[in-house]
């Protein structure tokens, strides 16, 4: 399982802020796919651009890793598809058409945002910093793209005979709850084969996304819960690497029907996909 740092919208094994979309759907509502969620605003004609972006090859075995603070982006051993799916908020299910260097080759990408206004940079949201790091890919490595719509396997999170087994939280913005997380965030830990989850006072999206990541596969909102929860999780990981050192705990889809009252159901549905239909190896810098 391939984990990212990034200081303003995923820190696995952190906190982490908690504003993905979630995959591109037909059939929800009007039966109209969902369009991506954009940053699109009166705002954004006026985006920062970079103006600086340098590209050199990373052979290192360094963790990746990823953080855009205050004009200056940094991805450190990084391949292009992990950008492509960071960039375009993308599982990796939904990506289609990528080659295989640019799977395997890492890079260490830099850019900067040069005589920016402060306070721009410092209010950016996520899907907004998105946008400014998909120049990277269009202008070093020449990316060009389509969407489509595919029917592939995904999982349905539905609630479970019986119930949920969590309630609404109390937690307000700018409080904290028991477990010292403030409203609105969620933290995730793998340690010696073990996992653990814990929020506080976030939406159903949020642990979509975390189960998105320890299933492999795409994960579907069905429970038809709109409310923010304090959700709490733990289970032993089966991912062919450390074996569990508390053999007491269960796997994530049992632990998700034992302790959260939710559950995991197969099908196949229409998603919206992103195609590569040109990428290439960056210029000189």
């Amino acid at each position: 399982m391939k984990e990212y740092k990034y200081r303003f919208s995923i820190v696995l094994c952190a906190i982490v802020a908690l504003s993905f979309s979630g995959p591109q759907l037909m059939g929800q509502a009007s039966g109209l796919p969902v369009a991506p969620v954009s940053a699109q605003s009166a705002s954004d004609s006026t985006l920062p651009v970079f103006d600086v972006i340098t590209v050199k090859p990373n052979s290192s075995d360094d963790r990746p890793s990823i953080d855009f603070d205050g004009g200056n982006f940094s991805a450190t051993n990084f391949s292009v598809k992990m950008l492509v799916l960071f960039a375009y908020d993308l599982k990796d299910d939904q990506l289609f058409g990528i080659p295989k260097w640019a799977s395997e080759l890492r890079f260490d990408m830099k850019a900067k945002v040069l005589d920016a206004d402060p306070t721009i940079l410092q209010h950016l949201t996520n899907d907004q910093k998105r946008l400014i790091e998909q120049s990277i890919l269009t202008e070093r490595f020449g990316l060009i793209f389509h969407r489509e719509t595919k029917v592939l396997s995904v999982y349905e999170l539905v609630v479970d005979k019986g119930g949920p087994r969590f309630q609404p939280s109390k937690i307000e913005a700018g409080q904290k709850g028991a477990n010292g997380l403030g409203a609105g965030s969620l933290h995730t830990n793998n340690h010696d084969g073990n996992a653990d989850m814990a929020s506080t006072a976030v939406p159903i999206s949020s642990l979509v996304n975390v189960l998105s990541r320890q299933m492999e596969r795409i994960v579907v909102d069905q429970t038809g819960l709109t409310g923010r929860y304090d959700l709490n999780l733990t289970w032993s990981r089966d991912d062919g690497g450390t074996t569990a050192t508390d053999q007491n705990r269960p796997p994530i889809q049992t632990a998700i029907q034992e302790q959260l009252g939710l559950r995991l159901r197969p099908a196949k549905l229409p998603v919206g996909t992103f195609v590569v239909d040109h990428v290439a190896l960056p210029s000189g810098n």
